[in-house]
C-alpha cells in the first residue's frame, strides 16, 4: 500500500493537484491496481461536530480529528486500495492544532497507529497568495486573524518538512501545470506497475 499525503494551508491548491495526479495514476494504471482519491474529514457526523465545534477547542478538534481517521483509516484497509491519495492526512491535524497550543507529541501519540504516509507533498505558498485564492470563500476569520493564522501553519509546515524525511516541498505559486509535473515526477518513481 502506497500512502500519498497533500499538505499545505488552506488555498494552497491541495484538493486540485490531488484531483489531476490521481486522474494522471488512473490513466496510466488502469485496472492494474485499486487507487483512491479521499479527503480529511471523512465522516459526515464527525465532520458536522468539527464544524458545530469551530476553533473553541483545539484539544476536542484534535480528538474529533483523530476519531474522524480512525473511521477513515479502517474503511480504506477494509476495501483493500493499493494507492491512496489523500487530501489531508496527520500532518495537517499536527500543523493546525499545535499552533492554537495543543501539543505536538501528544497529537502524534493519538494518531501514532494509523499507517504513515510514503510521501507527503507540502504545497508552499505565501498566505497572502493563498488569502487571494480564498476570497469570497465563508469563513470564520477576519482578514489579519485569517493571515496570521496560516502564517504560523505554514511555518508549522516547514519546521515538520526540515524534520522528516519522506517531505517534498513544493513551490506551489507557480502556474498549475508546472506544479503538476513536479509531484507527478516525484510520486512516479514511486509507483510500482
Amino acid at each position: 500500500m502506497l500512502i500519498i499525503s497533500f499538505e499545505g494551508i488552506d488555498g494552497s491548491g491541495k484538493t486540485t493537484i490531488a484531483k489531476l495526479v490521481f486522474e494522471r495514476i488512473v490513466k496510466i494504471i488502469g485496472n492494474r491496481k485499486k487507487v483512491l482519491l479521499t479527503q480529511e474529514p471523512f465522516t459526515k457526523e464527525i465532520t458536522s461536530l468539527i464544524e458545530k465545534l469551530g476553533w473553541k477547542d483545539p484539544i476536542a478538534l484534535t480528538l474529533l480529528f483523530s476519531a474522524d481517521r480512525a473511521f477513515h483509516i479502517n474503511w480504506i484497509l477494509k476495501e483493500g486500495y493499493d494507492i491512496i491519495l489523500m487530501d489531508r492526512y496527520i500532518h495537517s491535524t499536527i500543523a493546525y492544532q499545535s499552533v492554537l497550543g495543543v501539543d505536538e507529541e501528544w497529537i502524534r501519540l493519538i494518531n501514532s497507529n494509523f499507517p504513515k504516509p510514503d510521501i507527503v507533498i507540502l504545497l508552499d505558498i505565501k498566505p497572502e497568495t493563498a488569502l487571494e485564492r480564498l476570497r469570497g470563500k465563508v469563513d470564520k476569520f477576519n482578514f489579519s486573524e485569517k493571515l496570521l493564522s496560516l502564517s504560523k501553519v505554514r511555518e508549522k509546515y516547514l519546521e515538520l518538512s526540515r524534520k522528516e524525511r519522506n517531505f517534498k516541498v513544493i513551490n506551489a505559486e507557480r502556474e498549475l501545470n508546472e506544479i503538476v509535473e513536479e509531484v507527478w515526477n516525484i510520486i512516479y518513481s514511486y509507483l510500482n506497475f
